[in-house]
């Protein structure tokens, strides 16, 4: 049978020249204590008063509700959860209703709220001194020791997958989490994204998995695997200055600390590229006891990568799952499913997912 390789394409916004584009100025005398863009792309800031919500074609915000003594929250779709000055975290339906306790928790001054999903249902994110809490609002899931300045999570992923990458911000130092899930994250492991001589004051990730990282003079892009994309130029901001991404428009969203002002920074007629997706030879080829295959995308991706006998049969799944941009190796160990050795000969292994299959043949000799 003859050997086939298929490559996949995949257009995506570069980032390549911004422009600011709007500013927002909060009301005089506020007291900013946190802010949040939800997946509407509202603008939500909570004050040392009260919650208040921007919408897109307002030029002043919606009061939502009074509240003197807020720190941290996060909205999900029409539940908006607050953690308060005495550690207790509220929940308030938008829709209407007071803020409630959902439950009997007992938190250690969060000092940042945030969300995920895993199988479609939200998990809360809190960041406490020495560590990261993962909760379902009633029950702590489990927790992270990690020294975290920030904490920030790829919109809409699914972190019931291992390979989903969860970020934090310790020492100047960015730090890509995997290996774990957050309903289960004892396995987590981090590993260095990127490191800044000079200070990082805050840091967001977009849906694409690209990471927008904030110094006083400007913003850096770097995609999943940490790897450089631009830097854009913004006007000086100081400590206490945020950044967020919002998924409506894909827009980088700079918050001035000193102003009290919300900038809007747009790609100009951004670039399209083709991103390859790749699946390369497995190494080593014969394969005796194991071999390694590697293979490249240029986004999330679901996707599975079976082998196969020489007559078509399926022999062994050796990668299930939904994997971010960037190249990626699994090993296999030349067994079936139930872990028995499998006969010399011609295999192949196939790598399918919507955006098509890749194909390559290997040789089991021993």
């Amino acid at each position: 049978m003859k050997k086939l390789a298929v490559i996949f394409f995949l257009v995506c916004i570069a980032l390549g020249q911004w422009q600011q584009s709007n500013e927002i100025a909060l009301p005089k005398g506020i007291q900013v204590n946190d802010l949040v863009i939800n997946s509407l792309g509202e603008l939500w800031v909570l004050s040392n008063s009260s919650i208040l919500k921007y919408e897109r074609a307002a030029k002043n915000p919606f009061l939502i509700q009074e509240i003197s003594d807020g720190k941290a929250l996060t909205v999900i779709d029409e539940v908006v959860y607050v953690v308060d000055k005495s550690n207790r975290l509220l929940s308030l339906a938008i829709t209407g209703g007071s803020l409630i306790t959902p439950g009997s928790l007992v938190f250690n001054s969060p000092a940042q709220i945030s969300h995920a999903d895993i199988d479609a249902e939200p998990i809360l994110i809190l960041r406490e001194p020495g560590r990261l809490v993962f909760t379902d609002s009633k029950n702590v899931l489990g927790f992270i020791s990690t020294n975290a300045e920030r904490v920030s999570i790829i919109p809409t992923a699914d972190y019931g997958n291992i390979n989903t990458p969860l970020f934090t911000l310790t020492n100047n130092r960015i730090y890509a989490w995997t290996g774990g899930t957050i309903d289960n994250p004892a396995n987590y492991r981090k590993k260095v994204l990127y490191s800044a001589s000079h200070k990082i004051l805050d840091f967001s990730t977009d849906r694409f998995g690209n990471v927008f990282v904030l110094f006083s003079d400007s913003v850096v892009a770097l995609d999943t695997t940490g790897s450089y994309k631009n830097r854009i130029i913004i006007d000086q901001v100081p400590l206490g200055s945020k950044i967020l991404t919002t998924p409506v428009k894909n827009n980088v969203v700079v918050y001035d600390h000193a102003h009290k002002s919300i900038k809007t920074l747009t790609g100009i007629k951004p670039n399209q590229r083709n991103d390859i997706i790749a699946l390369t030879n497995n190494h080593p080829n014969p394969v005796d006891n194991y071999t390694e295959i590697e293979f490249s995308v240029g986004q999330f991706l679901d996707l599975t990568i079976t082998v196969y006998n020489l007559i078509g049969e399926p022999v062994k799944v050796i990668a299930r799952g939904r994997f971010p941009k960037g190249t990626h190796r699994v090993i296999w160990h030349a067994v079936d499913e139930r872990g028995n050795l499998v006969p010399n000969g011609i295999y192949f292994y196939r790598l399918e997912s919507k955006k098509g299959v890749a194909i390559k043949q290997l040789t089991v000799l021993r």
